[in-house]
């Protein structure tokens, strides 16, 4: 509890000159001085010269006492705002002091993020890794930092920043592993503190529709083929034939594959969930291949702690500099098996139980290829108005490939 402080004199206008010109106190003895603006901003002198703002008020005969700076690193007009801001705390019911004893108890944001990461990403989540390196990249400056002490203004702050330096992506994985983190943290009842993540809005980006095209596929197939690293090749050719995620592919074991029944039965997809993936011909013929000469539970072995084949960027990126296409990645693979069995008018729920898609608005951006019979239903409209008109139904000078003209 505070000491009883007499408030009744040493009222003056806080000023920078009047403060820097106080009466410093005897030995071992403290002065205290109040704002004439600000009800219950007081100033701190001691007899060495440290000068310390203070908002002092009893509400419902309740005393409350809070330090809010040193001046002169403090402003007095800062003083004064934080001062109003405690005050509308105090006037609210706000006990400020059990807040300053459950803050001195509370977690960092470091030690949230551990927790979260261990008791619930490790063990559920295939982003895990992942989660951990974006923390790590984007937020390690804030680790030591009380989660209440992290301001919505500097979360925005800070998400406009990663998305100005590296990216619009980046910042909206970092807003959704840190947003999910934090609720996860709340649900459980291991802070208390508000989540400054809750309030901010993603950056809206344009889904990238990026695929093989025709005209690139068969430079992608030679070069391919003509690649020496056959396990990065059948990795590549499997991504392509089954349209499954990266991280699936590269941690497909045999124990989950039933070649007679030529299916692929994935454990945990990226939605938490199981997945069966039809396989084709072409993927059974280079599966029982591999199978011939296996030497590991994992179809693609890797030398590495995981044991299996991780993401081979600079065998991707000399493949595509051999095949002259640019801009792919290996995540356009899945793209492309949906793109080709959209322009093959397959039903948009087809694709996405092939891509293993569990929202409708996952598959949409294949409906772009999926308008065959919408087409030909509007050619047909314009037909019949020249023929209501009179006129021949005129032949197309120029006509893009694979589109004819129904009569």
């Amino acid at each position: 509890m505070p000491r009883s402080i007499d408030n009744s004199n040493n009222r003056i206008s806080f000023t920078k000159k009047a403060l820097e010109n106080l009466p410093l106190p005897a030995d071992g003895k403290r002065a205290y001085f109040w704002d004439t603006q600000i009800r219950g901003l007081s100033l701190d002198v001691t007899s060495k010269g440290s000068k310390t703002f203070y908002i002092r008020r009893t509400v419902n005969y309740k005393r409350q006492q809070v330090l809010i700076g040193s001046f002169p690193a403090l402003s007095i007009e800062q003083a004064r705002a934080k001062a109003l801001e405690l005050a509308n705390q105090i006037a609210m019911g706000e006990d400020l002091a059990e807040r300053k004893q459950l803050r001195a108890k509370e977690l960092t944001l470091g030690e949230l993020f551990e927790e979260y990461l261990r008791e619930h990403a490790r063990v559920k989540c295939l982003a895990a890794k992942e989660i951990e390196a974006v923390f790590r990249r984007y937020l390690s400056d804030w680790k030591g930092r009380k989660l209440s002490t992290i301001r919505v203004s500097e979360v925005q702050a800070r998400m406009n920043y990663i998305g100005r330096e590296n990216g619009q992506t980046a910042a909206n994985h970092t807003l959704t592993y840190a947003k999910a983190a934090i609720n996860w943290c709340l649900k459980n009842g291991i802070t208390k503190a508000s989540n400054p993540w809750l309030s901010i809005s993603k950056f809206k980006l344009n889904s990238r529709k990026r695929f093989l095209k025709p005209e690139e596929m068969k430079r992608f197939f030679s070069a391919l083929q003509s690649m020496s690293n056959t396990e990065v090749r059948d990795y590549v050719l499997l991504s392509l034939f089954t349209g499954a995620r990266q991280a699936n592919v590269l941690s497909m074991r045999w124990d989950q594959i039933d070649m007679e029944l030529g299916i692929w039965t994935i454990s945990r997809t990226k939605s938490g969930d199981s997945q069966i993936v039809p396989l084709t011909v072409n993927a059974i013929s280079l599966l029982m291949d591999r199978f011939d000469a296996k030497q590991s539970e994992w179809v693609f072995p890797g030398p590495g702690k995981t044991g299996h084949l991780v993401e081979p960027k600079k065998a991707w990126y000399g493949l595509l500099k051999a095949a002259e296409i640019p801009d792919l990645r290996m995540h356009d693979l899945r793209r492309t098996l949906g793109s080709y069995m959209a322009m093959g008018n397959q039903s948009l729920p087809t694709i996405g139980e092939a891509l293993g898609h569990k929202s409708p608005s996952a598959t949409q951006i294949y409906s772009q290829f999926a308008n065959d019979p919408v087409r030909k239903a509007m050619q047909k409209a314009q037909n019949d108005m020249f023929l209501a008109a009179g006129l021949k139904i005129p032949k197309p000078k120029r006509t893009a490939k694979g589109l004819s003209n129904p009569s």
